[in-house]
């Protein structure tokens, strides 16, 4: 259990995809990828990375922890033990952890809190709401794909929980509908460098689509939405035509290793049981720029939350096992990864040829 005190600010974020090719690639042939990942561009006077693309999501909000989702959930006929397989039991970073606090019995557990603000955070930037309803024909109350719903009605309703998130739950209350958290999978954690003033402990989930819905970028912190697949990510980043955050930079290339939905599906799936790495990057300055230093990396420390300033050093080692991302530029980034095994049964993010991904 961790203490309640922590200095870096939970949030958490989403990869949505939605599949495109309604026709399974035949095993061999696949030439490109039949989905596409969604991104917000933030606004140019956003406090945190202006002008980035990023996945839609944002902090943790107390309505977020609130157990009043529970009675909501009971009304569908979903009790406590519904949830018990979104709460795996090993391979636990902080940011999945309860809170050992007077409060604790209070709130959500971690786990639940952090896929409701993933939703409400999704739906208060793209007007997209992962929710489920008896009433729009859903007759399976768990499903594998993702389910949202749309019309003018839930949509006046975006700005109304962008500026109270405790009106999500209101939303919810007024039109029958729950959060669809099954669909969300565990992917990753990224937590922002120890020695970066503003400290963000994000939780990274990925839910798809069987077809792409309507989103509408909200008016004040997003530029515009964006359905791109990961290839065209990363390519258009190499170009310098979008700048992309670190952690966005390498789990799109970890995508890259799947151009089949279904099989991107299945994997997440069946990795989220083996639980999450926290990842907090060390920034190491040298002749040829800044490197983020990742975990499994031979120079990662072994207290990564204590680091109080970059390394220095004329250049790196050409050590054995390297996980590491040059910053070329302040939103441009290369790979560097070498005989490097992600701990928890993730896979290695691949640096994208001209042909692209590798197929699994």
């Amino acid at each position: 259990m961790r203490a309640a005190l922590n200095t870096w600010r939970e949030s958490s974020s989403l990869l949505l995809i939605a599949k495109t090719n309604f026709v399974p690639p035949v095993s061999g042939t696949a030439t490109d990828f039949n989905y596409k990942l969604l991104s917000i561009k933030r606004s140019t006077k956003s406090k945190f990375m202006p002008d980035t693309h990023v996945f839609p999501g944002g902090n943790i909000s107390s309505a977020d922890k609130s157990t009043d989702w529970l009675q909501l959930y009971e009304k569908f006929g979903f009790q406590r033990d519904a949830f018990a397989r979104l709460d795996y039991k090993v391979n636990r970073p902080p940011i999945l952890q309860d809170y050992d606090s007077e409060n604790a019995k209070e709130q959500l557990p971690q786990f639940l809190s952090l896929r409701i603000g993933a939703i409400r955070e999704t739906f208060e930037e793209c007007g997209i709401l992962i929710c489920r309803s008896y009433k729009i024909n859903y007759k399976e109350r768990m499903a594998r794909w993702a389910s949202f719903i749309g019309g003018p009605e839930i949509k006046k309703w975006q700005d109304l929980v962008h500026d109270d998130p405790q009106k999500f739950l209101e939303l919810c209350h007024k039109f029958e509908v729950y959060p669809d958290v099954w669909a969300l999978k565990e992917w990753a954690n990224w937590s922002t460098p120890a020695t970066i003033p503003r400290k963000f402990d994000t939780m990274f989930f990925l839910a798809a689509f069987y077809e792409t819905p309507a989103a509408y970028a909200e008016k004040h912190e997003v530029q515009h939405l964006e359905w791109a697949t990961p290839k065209d990510y990363v390519l258009r980043n190499r170009l310098e035509e979008i700048a992309l955050p670190p952690p966005q930079f390498y789990e799109i290339s970890r995508l890259g290793n799947f151009l089949d939905v279904d099989r991107l599906m299945k994997f997440a799936h069946e990795r989220a049981a083996q639980g999450i790495e926290r990842f907090i990057p060390v920034h190491c300055k040298t002749d040829k720029g800044v490197y983020a230093i990742l975990p499994g990396d031979d120079l990662y420390p072994d207290s990564p939350e204590s680091v109080d300033g970059a390394l220095e050093m004329a250049h790196l080692p050409d050590s054995e096992v390297q996980n590491r991302v040059q910053h070329k530029t302040l939103y441009l980034h290369d790979l560097c990864v070498k005989n490097y095994t992600p701990k928890c049964g993730h896979v290695v993010p691949i640096d994208f040829p001209s042909n692209g991904g590798h197929k699994l």
